[in-house]
C-alpha cells in the first residue's frame, strides 16, 4: 500500500483567479538570485531523526541509516545534521530527497526499511526514532539562493536559474506556482496552538497535520567566509538565528509555527562543517509570511545580517538559500517511536491525532 494518495502536480491555470502578490512594475533587484527549476512531478524530502541522551553514541543506528540509503531506490541526495534540543537530547538527523514519489515508494517498502522501522520493531531504551517525510508537488515549492551553487538542498540534484522574483514583500509566495489560483490558506487559527506534552516515551505515535502546512529550510554556508567576516556572521548574525529560531517554536500561539530546529550540519561520516539551517513548520505559509514581515524576533535578524554587509562593504561571501513549500495533508508522514514529548510535532499530537 501507498504511503500516501499519489498526487501529480496542477500546470493549467487557465481561467482561474490569481492570488499571487505580482511582480512589481520596473522591478530590479539589487542583488542576484538563483532559483530552482522543478523538472520531475514532485520530490520527496525525508528527515530521519536519532534520539540520544546521556552521552550516548548511536553507531548502529547511524550505520544502519547510512545503509539503508545506498540500497537500490535510495534518495538521490543525503545531508546530515546534527542537534542539541531544549531538553538536551541529541538528535543526529539525515535530511534526505528523492526526485520522484515511486521511487521513495519502492524504498519505503523494502525488506531494508522494515527491519529498522517496521510495526515490530522497538528501539533500545535510550533510544528515541522519528521520521517526517513530505511528498512535495513540483508547483506546491520555491527556492531562493544567494549564488549560483549547486550544492543547495534540491540544487544536488535539479538545475536553477537567474531570477527577478526576489527583493520584495510576497515574492516567497509568488515563486509558488499553485499560489497563482490557490490561496494556500489553513483551516485553522494559530490561537488553537496550545502545546500538550503528553506521555511518549515507549510509545509509537503518529501526527495527522492538516492541509496547508507549510515547511521552510532555511540555510546558511560560510565555508568560503574570511575570517573577519566568519568571526562577524557567527558573534553576530547566528546567536540571532537561534534566537529566533528558539522563540518560534516555543511561542506557537503568537506565530503559528508546529515545530522549529536549529541544526549544524555535518559531513556523512560527521565531520564538522561551516553549514547550519533552520528547520521549521508554520500553520501556513501566510504564518510563516506575517512572522517574517513583522515579527520582532525576524526583523532582529534582518537588522543583524544587514549590519554584517555595511561592516563589510556588502561584499560577502556568506552563502544563504532556502526551500519553502505548502504540504497536503495526504502526502505527509509524521512518525515518532520513543522520543520525548516535545519533539517535532508531538506536542500537538493532541490536536491532529486523526487522519484529516
Amino acid at each position: 500500500m501507498n504511503a500516501w494518495k499519489s498526487s501529480g502536480a496542477r500546470d493549467d491555470i487557465t481561467g482561474r483567479k490569481k492570488f499571487m502578490a505580482a511582480l512589481p512594475l520596473n522591478h530590479e533587484p539589487k542583488s542576484n538570485a538563483w532559483t530552482a527549476e522543478f523538472t520531475t512531478a514532485c520530490i520527496v524530502f525525508g528527515q530521519f531523526g536519532i534520539q540520544t541522551r546521556n552521552g550516548m553514541n548511536p553507531t548502529g543506528y547511524i550505520d544502519q541509516f547510512l545503509q539503508a540509503f545506498q540500497t537500490p531506490d535510495g534518495p538521490v541526495h543525503v545531508d546530515r545534521a546534527v542537534h542539541q534540543d531544549i531538553d538536551e537530547y541529541v538528535n543526529h538527523i539525515f535530511l534526505v530527497y528523492w526526485d520522484n514519489q515511486e521511487t521513495f515508494e519502492k524504498w519505503n517498502s523494502s525488506s531494508s526499511i522494515e527491519k529498522y522501522w517496521g510495526e515490530g520493531v522497538k528501539p533500545v531504551q535510550d533510544v528515541g526514532l522519528w521520521r517526517e517525510i513530505v511528498c512535495i508537488p513540483n508547483d506546491h515549492i520555491e527556492t531562493i539562493h544567494s549564488g549560483e551553487n549547486h550544492d543547495n538542498g534540491v540544487s544536488n540534484f535539479l538545475p536553477i536559474k537567474y531570477t527577478k522574483v526576489h527583493e520584495y514583500w510576497g515574492s516567497m509566495r509568488d515563486r509558488i506556482q499553485a499560489s497563482a489560483h490557490d490561496r494556500l490558506d489553513t483551516a485553522y487559527d494559530k490561537n488553537i496552538l496550545e502545546p500538550a506534552l503528553g506521555a511518549s516515551s515507549g510509545k509509537r505515535i503518529r501526527v495527522y497535520p492538516p492541509d496547508h502546512i507549510c515547511l521552510i529550510r532555511t540555510a546558511q554556508n560560510w565555508i568560503q567566509c574570511s575570517e573577519e567576516e566568519r568571526k562577524t556572521y557567527l558573534e553576530l548574525v547566528e546567536p540571532t538565528l537561534k534566537e529566533g529560531s528558539e522563540y518560534i517554536r516555543q511561542n506557537p500561539a503568537e506565530t503559528g509555527c508546529l515545530s522549529s530546529k536549529f541544526v549544524y550540519e555535518v559531513g556523512l561520516t560527521g565531520d564538522s562543517l561551516d553549514k547550519s539551517c533552520t528547520i521549521a513548520y508554520f500553520l501556513s505559509l501566510a504564518h510563516l509570511e506575517e512572522w517574517a514581515k513583522s515579527h520582532p524576533s525576524h526583523l532582529k535578524i534582518y537588522k543583524t545580517f544587514f549590519e554584517m554587509l555595511q561592516k563589510h562593504n556588502y561584499a560577502t561571501e556568506l552563502a544563504l538559500w532556502h526551500e519553502v513549500s505548502v504540504l497536503k495533508a495526504d502526502q505527509v508522514i509524521f512518525e515518532y517511536m520513543n522520543c520525548h514529548s516535545s519533539t517535532g510535532l508531538l506536542q500537538f499530537a493532541h490536536l491532529f491525532a486523526e487522519k484529516p
